[in-house]
């Protein structure tokens, strides 16, 4: 642990150091001066003042040496509130706003797999809990314990002088932070990492209950009582944890101020006014100087063993702060690797894309979703893929982008493994409309580009891929046409647009990407049959030299894909075209005459 301690705080040091240098060498420079400026006052000020009324100094001599002290200590007076009120401050921010960008990084460039997991998300948790506060107390911390080390070693040697025994009472605040210091803040820290589900679930409901997508789900159902329920969950959690730790922490909590208090400050007055008034050993001067310097070395030892007990708490945290920043994932967004152009010029027979054998588990889960699955699709082609939710079809879009990596056999592109190929320049082959979209507080330009648009040219692209989505004539009734913000988050002239019509913002920005494969899953759940029909044809006009993967449980457009796989447990029941599988009259020509029913007579009555 005592290996972990220091690794942990070094690891932090050299990564604020390369930060911002400045801020540790100012806070080691104002720490310096401090204990200097105590020294001074408490020792050699008040020696030199008591010494000078015992043997006579005339007031002049005295008022000389008090205005020098003064002037001497006024400019590093001025430079450690420069320091504390401006430089500290902002650099401060600087420090806030690196690790946060360093946090932020390495959480987009972790596998999705870490989004599913409860672990990765209790140890993101900590790594992010107090950040902030503890980026600066680490600094100060570790400033502090080589500054007040060194200066209660000065003030120790002066009291050795005037007497042997009693720096013995420094042990006392050694040993109340060094032992029930240490074992305060372990039970603390377990405590705060077995409190952690449950403060998840609290600001899970924090955070769901303001926002405008849940609104009317919370005024229209009793979904509340049960949301209320959980944060009550997690509150009765916490106050268990509390109620488990608490006797125990107040009685450690006690004796530990025994010894930092009680036996340092009390046992030095009871010693010198021993020698004082009984042995008669010491002198009035000699006592009062005596106290001082005790007075003094304590409250520097109690904060230099204070600091190295925070720094101790601190590193159980950078712990988790390290083995997230340090994690090594699977599927590293940044892999470099064969670009895939370079794939393109040697494709077999004109195939994009080929599962061989390609099987699925979840991490953490025994049954796989996906079952020796094997599929060829090329150039140009346009597959649908379809079955009943929960037949694996979303899993197969994630390994399709390479969002997981396949468990079993392989995924090729143009027959390169796409586990050989950059992984960037893969993704960047796709243009994308995920049935769970998110919506952000942007203006329409900027969901649709997912940028800032930079210049006319932009704007043109944007224009054209809404009229692609079909939405166009809607936004340009917008307040602010394309520039208008989605969402009254921050705007009061935000819009607020039906789930139709931000489903069809999501497509258009699939067709925004210079993309090669287009993946479109469930794109048209939010749609009335009609507009569904109008969307798909005109997903496939905008799409006509383009590979296209339609993900849908709903089978009223697949008669418009070249190929059709139908997904049922996890595996390939049936494919064909939609011809071949009505006249095959198995499960997908019945799922389809199922679903007909709904359209007979009108735009979907092609069985």
């Amino acid at each position: 642990m005592k290996a972990s301690y220091f690794r942990n705080n070094r690891y932090i040091m050299t990564m604020l150091w390369r930060i911002r240098k400045g801020r540790v060498i100012g806070e080691f420079l104002y720490r310096a001066l401090t204990y200097i400026y105590w020294l001074f006052y408490d020792i050699l000020f008040l020696k030199y003042l008591v010494e000078s009324l015992e043997r006579g100094r005339s007031f002049e001599e005295i008022m000389t040496f008090i205005a020098a002290a003064m002037i001497g200590f006024a400019i590093p007076s001025i430079v450690s509130a420069w320091y504390l009120h401006v430089y500290k401050p902002r650099t401060d921010a600087d420090i806030f706003e690196a690790v946060h960008t360093m946090l932020f990084e390495k959480a987009t460039h972790v596998e999705l797999s870490c989004y599913e997991n409860t672990q990765f998300y209790n140890r993101f948790t900590l790594a992010m809990k107090d950040c902030e506060k503890r980026m600066t107390q680490i600094i100060e911390n570790q400033c502090i314990i080589l500054t007040s080390t060194a200066a209660s070693l000065c003030a120790l040697y002066y009291m050795f002088q005037i007497d042997h025994f009693v720096i013995l009472f420094i042990a006392g605040p050694l040993i109340g932070n060094f032992l029930f210091g240490k074992i305060i803040n372990d039970i603390k820290f377990r405590m705060n990492k077995e409190c952690t589900p449950y403060v998840r679930e609290m600001e899970y409901v924090n955070r769901t209950i303001y926002l405008a997508e849940y609104a009317k789900e919370f005024r229209m159902s009793g979904i509340f009582g049960v949301m209320k329920k959980l944060y009550e969950n997690g509150f009765w959690g916490i106050l268990r944890k509390i109620k488990q730790y608490q006797n125990k922490t107040a009685l450690l909590a006690f004796v530990r101020n025994i010894f930092v208090f009680v036996v340092i400050f009390q046992g030095v007055i009871f010693y010198s006014l021993y020698r004082v008034m009984v042995t008669h050993s010491m002198s009035l001067s000699g006592f009062t100087v005596l106290f001082s310097a005790m007075n003094v070395v304590a409250w520097m030892v109690i904060q230099a063993s204070e600091a190295v007990i925070l720094s101790y708490e601190d590193s159980l945290y950078i712990a988790n702060l390290r083995e997230f920043l340090e994690y090594e994932p699977i599927v590293d967004e940044r892999q470099t690797g064969i670009m895939p152009a370079d794939c393109q010029k040697t494709a077999p027979d004109g195939a994009v894309v080929a599962f061989r054998r390609v099987g699925f588990t979840y991490l953490g889960q025994k049954a796989p979703v996906l079952h020796d699955i094997n599929m060829t699709v090329h150039r140009n082609e346009k597959i649908a893929i379809v079955g009943h939710n929960g037949a694996g079809k979303t899993t197969f879009v994630k390994l399709l982008m390479r969002l997981y990596d396949v468990s079993e056999g392989e995924l090729l592109y143009c027959g390169s493994n796409v586990k050989e190929l950059d992984l960037p320049a893969y993704r960047n082959l796709f243009g994308t409309a995920f049935q769970d979209y998110q919506v952000f507080a942007m203006t329409v330009a900027e969901n649709v580009l997912m940028r800032t648009p930079q210049n006319e040219a932009d704007y043109q692209k944007v224009r054209q891929c809404l009229k692609q989505a079909g939405v166009y004539e809607r936004v340009c009734r917008l307040s602010h046409g394309m520039d208008t913000i989605l969402t009254k988050e921050f705007a009061e002239d935000g819009a607020v647009l039906s789930g139709g019509e931000l489903q069809k913002i999501a497509v258009a920005r699939a067709f925004a990407r210079d993309y090669q494969i287009a993946i479109f899953d469930e794109p048209s759940s939010a749609l009335d049959p009609v507009a569904e029909y109008e969307l798909y044809e005109n997903i496939l006009k905008g799409c006509a030299d383009k590979t296209v993967f339609f993900v849908s449980h709903r089978l009223s457009t697949a008669a418009l894909a070249d190929r059709i796989y139908l997904f049922e447990h996890g595996r390939i029941a049936e494919f064909g075209s939609h011809a071949e599988l009505m006249q095959r009259d198995g499960k997908y020509a019945d799922m389809f005459r199922k679903q007909a029913q709904n359209y007979v007579g009108g735009t979907f009555d092609v069985a």
